[in-house]
């Protein structure tokens, strides 16, 4: 899509034109120029790298946000269809980066949340006795459960607060035996690393249209 130059667009100010490019979905027309002055590397650095550091792109995301489908991984996700080069790219100012990280978190939700689990599960995998700790902790507490359910129990009497209390005990006492709390720990930097490296560096792209069969 190209402009004509037009007496206008010298009095436009750059906010108005960013609202405009994203409220008519030019996202990727946004991601690809250059709005502001406030590169990541040069001068001013430490304050570029602030206000990186400060950017929240998990804050919008919406429970419909969570439940929607990942995207093709080798169609969309790790490739636009045009090849690395036109998937990948360093953003060169603060804009791209809040730009990318909030589209691409949104759309690409399901496949960031398998890859939180294949991290985690890789974790207890190399850790055997945290993966034996999860597992007692998730059969603790199906088995509270279903005496709960069995006995009748209800939620605010005593013996199930009680039972309740005393599951909590058993759970923390496994997360700190069975070093469960260094796996998550672990496996949450991983995954944060991991999810914003790949919304930091996907460019916004226009998402592949089905073709149709004859």
């Amino acid at each position: 899509m190209a402009f004509e130059r037009n007496p206008l667009s010298l009095s436009l100010p750059q906010a108005a034109f960013e609202k405009w490019l994203r409220d008519s979905g030019y996202l990727e027309i946004l991601d690809r120029c250059v709005l502001d002055h406030a590169r990541i590397a040069g001068q001013g650095s430490l304050a570029a790298l602030s206000k990186v550091i400060k950017i929240n792109p998990f804050v919008n995301l919406t429970v419909e946000d969570l439940l929607q489908k990942p995207v093709s991984w080798t169609g969309e996700f790790f490739d636009c269809g045009l090849g690395p080069w036109e998937t990948f790219s360093w953003p060169r100012t603060i804009t791209q980066v809040k730009l990318r990280m909030e589209e691409n978190v949104k759309r690409y939700t399901g496949n960031y949340l398998i890859l939180v689990l294949i991290i985690f599960l890789c974790f207890l995998y190399k850790m055997p006795l945290a993966f034996v700790g999860v597992a007692s902790i998730v059969s603790l507490w199906d088995t509270l459960r279903k005496a709960s359910d069995e006995w009748g129990l209800e939620r605010t009497s005593f013996r199930y607060r009680s039972l309740v209390f005393l599951s909590n005990i058993v759970t923390v006492v496994l997360m700190v035996f069975c070093k469960i709390a260094v796996a998550l720990c672990w496996a949450g930097i991983t995954s944060f690393l991991v999810v914003t490296m790949h919304s930091c560096l996907r460019r916004i792209t226009s998402p592949p249209t089905p073709q149709s069969t004859h």
